[in-house]
């Protein structure tokens, strides 16, 4: 496997790097970290005690968000609610982070293939108001990404963590991964658990304990990230099943690379080898070609990556060697928890209008 600089990162903060260039790094940002910490404490107290303003969207809001960097498996979240929600006409404002140089990101791309509203800008408050302009008849804003946009209000606050790397090493950035000291988990309407089948019991049982420490009123979620289906480049779509007695070579460029990989290797197939890229890498041909000559190396027979990869790489598949085929996630939530989830979000928005 070949490791992506967040996946070095990753393995500086939380120390299981123990070169000498990786403790010298760790020295240096936990110098940094106690003032970086500082200053989100500040911040946030200046919104919590309303000097620092906060905004009306002009339509009820719902942030969904982390309190960590890296993959939460975010994006299959916020498809998941558009689609709960799409009797309320939602419109997804989003920070268009790392885009092409289209000015699209491989979020908005996602989530515009599926005809969902979406405005990509920095400034939410600019993104509401265009999206307002366009799309006059949205009755709901889907704040992607949006925990530390404390500008912009909200009616409910969802907030993503991963079973697997729940805080961060439980240090705030850049020592660790988190975005924020864990106290801003009190701003929680709810906590979502992500990628929930990937630890055992006694692990999410933790993860729980050390979230009510921080909110102890705050309802606790669970979801697994599902493959259920596999995209071939000419459209087809075949069971994740497929993959049994097929050796296939593994790519992406997301947050939490190890999930995606292990996901694909509960199915049964026979991984020749995987390759991290960087969290929203901008893809290249070479790139691609490089990725295909390793897979030939090893006898893979199929090449597999993600969604949010393939919005990047299908310009490049036109002349590709072997099969390349794309896994389609959804999130599917423990036995009750998405009605109980969907009823205390529709509680918080109903009756509500313009504002």
């Amino acid at each position: 496997m070949t490791q992506s600089r967040d996946a070095y990162f990753r393995r500086v903060m939380d120390g299981s790097d123990r070169s000498i260039s990786a403790s010298a790094l760790r020295t240096a940002a936990a110098c940094i970290e106690p003032i970086y910490a500082g200053m989100m404490r500040l911040r946030n107290g200046l919104y919590d005690a309303g000097i620092s303003p906060i905004h009306r969207l002009g339509r009820p809001t719902i942030s969904v968000g982390n309190i960590t960097t890296g993959g939460t498996g975010k994006t299959p979240v916020v498809r998941w609610l558009v689609k709960c929600l799409s009797d309320r006409r939602p419109c997804v404002l989003l920070r268009g982070y790392k885009s092409t140089k289209a000015g699209i990101s491989d979020e908005q791309a996602m989530l515009e293939a599926d005809g969902i509203p979406v405005i990509a800008d920095r400034d939410r408050l600019r993104g509401a108001h265009t999206a307002l302009k366009q799309h006059p008849e949205i009755t709901n804003f889907v704040l992607d990404d949006g925990m530390q946009h404390r500008r912009a209000a909200r009616d409910f606050e969802m907030v993503l963590i991963h079973a697997r790397e729940p805080f961060g090493s439980g240090r705030v950035f850049p020592r660790g991964m988190l975005r924020e000291p864990l106290g801003g988990l009190r701003r929680a309407d709810a906590v979502v658990v992500t990628h929930a089948d990937e630890v055992d019991p006694d692990e999410l049982a933790k993860v729980s304990e050390a979230i009510r420490k921080h909110n102890g009123d705050v309802e606790v979620f669970h979801a697994d990230h599902v493959i259920e289906n596999l995209r071939s480049a000419e459209g087809e779509s075949a069971p994740i099943q497929s993959l049994v007695g097929q050796r296939y070579f593994a790519f992406c460029g997301i947050g939490s690379p190890e999930s995606f990989f292990w996901r694909l290797g509960t199915v049964g197939g026979t991984c020749a080898g995987t390759r991290a890229f960087a969290d929203h890498y901008d893809y290249q041909e070479r790139d691609l070609r490089s990725v295909f000559d390793e897979a030939k190396a090893v006898g893979a027979q199929r090449v597999v990556t993600t969604e949010k990869d393939w919005v990047k790489v299908s310009r490049f598949v036109a002349e590709v060697s072997i099969p390349i085929w794309r896994a389609e996630l959804v999130v599917r939530f423990w036995r009750g928890e998405e009605e109980r989830l969907l009823a205390a979000i529709r509680k918080r928005l109903g009756g509500q209008g313009d504002q």
